[in-house]
Parts: C-alpha cells; sequence; structure tokens
C-alpha cells in the first residue's frame, strides 16, 4: 500500500505554509488563498482552510531512511519542541516488534507528526539528513466513533481489501493496517494520540488517495 495524496483541514495556514517551507524545508506551495501543497517524493500532503470553527487536527508519519533516526534526531531538534515519550524515557521511540524508531513534534497547526525509520525496509541513505531525505507519508490516523469502531473498522479492510499489518496484532483501541510503506492507524474517538498525554482522537474530515493491489483508491472521511 502507498499513500499518495493527503487533503487535511486547517485553520492554520500561513502559519503552516511558514512552518513546512521555512523551518522543515520542504518543497510548499500556495494555491490561493485557501489551500496550500508540500512535497515529497512518494508523497503529497495538502491542507485546506477548513469551514470549521475548531481547529482540525491530525496525525501522520514520514518514512525517513532506515539509518538515519540519530541523524534526524539532531536536525529536528534545534528546529521543533520534540515531544518527550514517557514510555521510552527518550525523545526517540523503539518500536522493537516493528523493527522500527521514531521521533515526534507538533506543527503550528497542531497536528501530530512523526519521523519514522523502518529497518525492514533496508532504505539507508549516505547523504547527510535533510528535508530532502523525506520518502512518503507512511501512516495517517484515521478516527471512528466508539459505538462503530469495529464495524467502520472491517468496512474499511473489506472494501479496500487491506489487511493489518503483520507486525501489530489488533487491539481492542488500536488497529495498525497495511505495510511498511504505508499504514493507517486506526483509533476510536477520543483516545490519547501517542505520545501525548493531552490530544484526543477527533472526527476531522480528510481525503487519503492510495494505492493498493495496483488500483488507484479515493477514501473520504
Amino acid at each position: 500500500m502507498k499513500i499518495t495524496e493527503l487533503v487535511l483541514q486547517t485553520n492554520k495556514l500561513a502559519e503552516l505554509f511558514h512552518f513546512y517551507s521555512n523551518v522543515l524545508e520542504l518543497k510548499v506551495e500556495a494555491r490561493g488563498d485557501d489551500r496550500i501543497e508540500l512535497y515529497t517524493p512518494g508523497t503529497k500532503v495538502s491542507f485546506i482552510k477548513s469551514a470549521e470553527e475548531a481547529n482540525p487536527f491530525y496525525h501522520f508519519a514520514f518514512n525517513i531512511p532506515s539509518n538515519k533516526i540519530a541523524e534526524a534526531y539532531e536536525w529536528l531538534r534545534n528546529k521543533v519542541s520534540l515531544l518527550w515519550i514517557d514510555d521510552y524515557h527518550s525523545y526517540i521511540a523503539d518500536f522493537v516488534n516493528w523493527h522500527a524508531k521514531s521521533i515526534y513534534f507538533l506543527d503550528p497547526g497542531g497536528n501530530i507528526v512523526e519521523l519514522i525509520a523502518r529497518f525492514d525496509l533496508n532504505d539507508d541513505a549516505d547523504e547527510k539528513f535533510s528535508a530532502e531525505l523525506f520518502r512518503n507519508v507512511s501512516e495517517i490516523g484515521l478516527v471512528f466513533p466508539v459505538d462503530r469502531f469495529d464495524e467502520s473498522v472491517e468496512n474499511l479492510m473489506q472494501q479496500y481489501q487491506l489487511a493489518y499489518f503483520d507486525k501489530q496484532p489488533p487491539l481492542p483501541q488500536f488497529r495498525a493496517i497495511g505495510n511498511d510503506d504505508a499504514l493507517f492507524i486506526v483509533v476510536p474517538e477520543d483516545r490519547f494520540w501517542f505520545p501525548t498525554k493531552n490530544l484526543t482522537s477527533q472526527l476531522f474530515p480528510m481525503q487519503v488517495t492510495l494505492i493498493h493491489h495496483d488500483a488507484v483508491h479515493e477514501l473520504q472521511l
């Protein structure tokens, strides 16, 4: 599975444009007054102006080269306030079962952003870490109502012929669907987003374009 485009909503377009272009140094373009687009080699992320009074926020992750988590930490820590991860007593999460390590921060829109190095992708890079080594969006958090959670997950998997991530058995309130290239992190409403202690999963509109089994699909929530 690959995620080729995300369309997310925000009330912080100007702040996000500045952050992703000037702080993280990604390629970012404004499309009029109500849309910005940021680019990685594998995925385009679009933020559009929200009509909602509350500011929408999401959890998403970018794959980085398998051997670059330490360099990414050093590169990021002078640019953003990294999120401390109590479970690991560190700013770097070591997901042993997933064969991956991650670092997290918040962008100005309140999105929980993750950089993850997945060792099984064998995607090593020789060059010094920079924004050019953001590979693609590898995770997006999907939120479903508590009372329809199991049903919604099953419908999602059947509709797009998806399977659970083979490194993560499904849990009552946490499902990982996909593979190392791209995952849906599926949780019920009002569950705390890891690694925060104060941001809970909420239902906000989004659109995901994915490629699976050589077919292109669009998921709208």
